[in-house]
């Protein structure tokens, strides 16, 4: 529950991205069947440069071409991606799924990309688009706490999600959550992110490393 009250917003923009991305090839947002907003709708009050940030995700899933497989790990991943500043009491489990995940997004490049040489950098450039959502995101819950307090906006939040962001508000306010960045700290560690030239020397996503040259 913990990690759902920190990243519920995280899942349901990645979701609205591969839903653009699958059924408008990024051109609109699909947030429902009957709510598909293109790029005229988009210029709303509050919202343009929001959805403006949201269709730059759909449009990364078009220029990587994400498969389902990939989408359905970074999802996870992102799930584990916000996390209290304390830590969980479950930490080392925690710790060990996330490292799961990491590997199975590795086995999921590999899957698809003919070429090895290539595995790393799509590798980093997933990762990258996960790192791309903590931005996005923080400016979506902006919006959504200012219309959750605000009560002139008469907006009505279903009663379990008004619960989530009750108990999320003051949790952002004082800084008591951080983010974990993939490509930046994907070895189990959240306390001390390692950079991306650690995990390559570790190989710690199951990739083969390229040869790099100097």
């Amino acid at each position: 529950m913990t990690l759902l009250q920190c990243s519920w917003l995280f899942l349901m923009s990645f979701s609205l991205g591969w839903r653009s991305y699958e059924q408008c090839n990024g051109t609109m947002l699909c947030f429902a069947p009957d709510l598909v907003i293109n790029k005229e709708r988009m210029k709303l009050p509050f919202m343009n440069d929001q959805c403006e940030q949201m269709l730059k995700i759909c449009n990364e899933f078009v220029r990587l071409q994400v498969s389902y497989d990939e989408y359905l790990c970074m999802k996870v991943l992102l799930l584990l991606s916000t996390v209290p500043k304390e830590g969980l009491k479950s930490q080392t489990v925690f710790d060990e799924i996330r490292m799961m995940y990491i590997k199975e997004l590795g086995k999921a490049i590999v899957k698809r990309e003919e070429n090895a040489s290539q595995n790393w950098q799509r590798f980093y450039q997933l990762t990258k688009l996960l790192d791309s959502m903590q931005e996005m995101v923080k400016g979506l819950l902006q919006i959504c706490f200012y219309t959750f307090v605000n009560k002139t906006f008469s907006v009505e939040f279903p009663e379990m999600l008004a619960e989530i962001i009750t108990n999320q508000i003051p949790k952002f306010k004082d800084g008591s959550v951080k983010p974990l960045l993939p490509s930046l700290g994907v070895l189990p560690c959240p306390s001390k992110p390692q950079p991306f030239s650690l995990i390559m020397e570790h190989n710690t996503c199951g990739l083969t490393p390229p040869n790099l040259v100097p």
